[in-house]
């Protein structure tokens, strides 16, 4: 029998199951090629199937004595190492074999991963890199690339899970594959990917950073979180990372723990002017949270100072709501949106700002005349009312009584959600103050669980071949309770041990029968205000995501009527489940309107909730600063002195809907 015979039946017996007999065989044949490499290698791997790690050990040793020039017998020693936990003598014994062979692939990326494991980080980054430098695949990636630019994504995938088949983690296909799922939405399975390449690769911040933003679509901020913070261990250097860090610690409502992390961003050497204007904006973001109006003014007016088109630090001052603009900012804000060379995004941001500089100063018709042009040049809006009104009277048509009697047990314990939903500017962010100014409610932000939750219903119901919500209908009350469960669990993360708490995301009023059906203890509650009033201040507020609808006047008065629409739709299938709390009412008529609203939620009354403007809690939204105030009413009515110019929205909303609302118009018949 030749060697090469020999190799490949042993190969067999050892693939087959059948290791002691390959085992015996390779004996036999050391009897009398005591230095062969490869059959030293194979036997030793043989025993490491059976964890025979001594016996091995003194194979590969034996391997290593006979043939000390050879990376690949060094390399056997050090996998065995590896394998039995002796990490230090690993990374040794691989950096023997790299020394052997600089251009030894494998070899580096076991050391990356090893280095990684000891803590050794900026040892494990220097062995990525020369994992990349040696990558056997390069070409094979080019490739990928080829086929990502040319569209052909299918393509694509397949090159990546070739290589992944041969090198299983491998960094650049996965993270290839991961980016393909990301752009279906398939968000879940990107994490899913970018996890198992991590495992062979962990000092990736590549790799890494995607998982974080994969982690962060479907609003596992916790994990993210985790994640973020590692790649700051990582590369602490990088100024990048802590700014990454800080929005995640953002999103789940750690704000002294993202300014600290904007804070230590700061003090990362090198930084542009571009990089600390723009980490000043984002720290003056979290002072604002907080309270802090000084020191938020000061970090905007630093980020303004160092970044010269900075329409964005314009318009964070004006969106303060109680800043006042001098002549001389608004020659600098005109000059910025005049810039034509200068980015749409920070252009539309300044005539935001000078719309508001000029309203502040009562001059209206100058005001609107930039918050049109603000709205005309907002970029990337894709709102299609006609597509919103299908969603709404699909939803109402599915939401039967039948279908909502559907619903999960009553859980024995637990905190009770309050919903506050409607549309943004109508008021909500003052319910909330005052609700979380009672001792037993826990105030948080505009938390995006529901929507996710609402989105991996629609994956699960797929096995029904049904859309969402129709698929709803499938699933049994346990199963509903498990929904419903999983929304409480994800949201501990914003909540301490107070038996309420309140998420306030607007755009919820879509999913009130998705509420009442997995939460059915939840209280919702509905913000409204004036169509007028509510649709011109989302008119003239830049909002840094989301509501598409708001920066045109038709799509607002569609808007709104497609959300009285459903809202009606509720109170008629679900008397008395939602409570709706009239902005203007609110203002006129607080003490009493504060008293209803408590017995709605079946709460006694605290006077804290009178004085809700003393409460210091973090507040994210755009009324941050008016709900710090005693009972802002200055904000009611404002419609009136743009009449005219609102024409396109009144047409829109109708005279029947502007008729429901006539006594919080101000103008009789309006």
């Amino acid at each position: 029998m030749t060697f090469q015979q020999l190799y490949q039946e042993t190969t067999q017996l050892i693939q087959s199951g059948q290791v002691e007999a390959a085992i015996n065989k390779l004996h036999h044949q050391l009897e009398t090629s005591p230095d062969d490499e490869i059959t030293l290698s194979i036997l030793g791997s043989a025993l490491m199937r059976k964890n025979d790690f001594q016996n091995a050990f003194t194979i590969f040793e034996k391997a290593v004595h006979y043939h000390p020039s050879s990376y690949a017998a060094q390399a056997d020693l050090a996998f065995a190492h590896m394998k039995s936990g002796n990490n230090k003598q690993a990374i040794i014994t691989f950096e023997k074999a790299t020394s052997l062979n600089p251009d030894f692939y494998q070899a580096w990326c076991f050391l990356g991963k090893l280095h990684f494991v000891e803590g050794a980080y900026n040892s494990a980054l220097s062995a990525l890199e020369k994992s990349r430098k040696t990558d056997p695949f390069s070409a094979e990636y080019q490739n990928i690339q080829s086929a990502l630019t040319a569209s052909n994504f299918a393509e694509a995938e397949q090159i990546a899970r070739n290589i992944l088949s041969k090198q299983p983690g491998h960094a650049k296909a996965s993270y290839a594959l991961a980016r393909l799922a990301t752009s279906v939405g398939a968000h879940e399975e990107s994490a899913k990917i970018l996890y198992y390449a991590l495992e062979h690769f962990p000092a990736d911040i590549i790799l890494r950073t995607a998982l974080v933003h994969s982690l962060e679509e479907v609003g596992a901020y916790e994990k993210a979180a985790k994640e973020a913070k590692l790649i700051t261990t990582l590369k602490a250097d990088d100024a990048s990372n802590w700014q990454l860090l800080g929005r995640i610690y953002s999103h789940c409502g750690e704000y002294e723990k993202a300014l600290s992390t904007y804070e230590r961003a700061l003090n990362c050497t090198g930084l542009s002017d571009q990089e600390r204007g723009n980490i000043q904006l984002l720290r003056g973001h979290m002072l604002k949270i907080k309270g802090h109006r000084e020191a938020t003014i000061e970090a905007y007016k630093d980020s303004i100072q160092t970044i010269k088109e900075n329409g964005a630090g314009w318009w964070a001052l004006a969106d303060m709501k109680t800043y006042k603009f001098s002549d001389n900012d608004r020659k600098v804000m005109k000059n910025l949106y005049d810039d034509r060379d200068m980015a749409s995004s920070q252009r539309t941001q300044a005539a935001f700002a000078l719309g508001k500089s000029y309203e502040d100063e009562g001059n209206f018709p100058k005001a609107f005349e930039f918050y049109k042009k603000a709205n005309d040049l907002r970029p990337d809006v894709n709102f299609k009312p006609e597509t919103f009104k299908s969603i709404c009277d699909e939803t109402r048509k599915f939401y039967t009584n039948d279908i909502l009697s559907r619903q999960a047990p009553l859980p024995e314990d637990g905190p009770t959600p309050i919903f506050i939903v409607g549309l943004p500017r109508a008021g909500s962010t003052l319910i909330e103050q005052i609700l979380s100014s009672h001792s037993q409610i826990e105030g948080t932000m505009e938390l995006v669980n529901l929507p996710n939750l609402a989105r991996r219903i629609r994956i699960e119901g797929g096995q029904y071949k049904l859309p969402y919500p129709q698929s709803l209908s499938k699933f049994t009350a346990n199963e509903l309770a498990r929904f419903g469960q999983a929304y409480l669990d994800e949201t501990a993360l914003y909540r301490t041990d107070k038996p309420y708490f309140i998420d306030k995301l607007p755009t919820n009023f879509e999913r009130v029968g998705l509420i009442h059906m997995i939460l059915p203890h939840a209280i919702i509650i509905d913000a409204r205000r004036h169509p007028l009033d509510g649709g011109f201040s989302c008119y003239k507020q830049h909002f840094a995501g989301g509501h598409e609808f708001s920066y045109d006047l038709e799509h607002i008065g569609h808007y709104y009527n497609s959300y009285l629409d459903i809202m009606d739709h509720w109170d008629s299938v679900l008397p008395n489940k939602v409570k709706c709390v009239q902005y203007e009412n609110m203002i006129e008529n607080t003490e009493a309107e504060i008293t209803e609203l408590l017995g709605h939620c079946g709460l006694e009354v605290e006077e804290a909730c009178f004085e809700f403007h003393k409460n210091k809690r973090a507040v994210r939204t755009a009324s941050s600063e008016q709900v710090r105030q005693p009972i802002y009413r200055k904000s009611k009515g404002v419609w009136q002195n743009y009449e005219q110019e609102l024409q396109p929205m009144k047409d829109v909303l109708g005279a029947a809907t502007l008729a429901r609302f006539k006594d919080y118009s101000g103008l009789e018949g309006q």
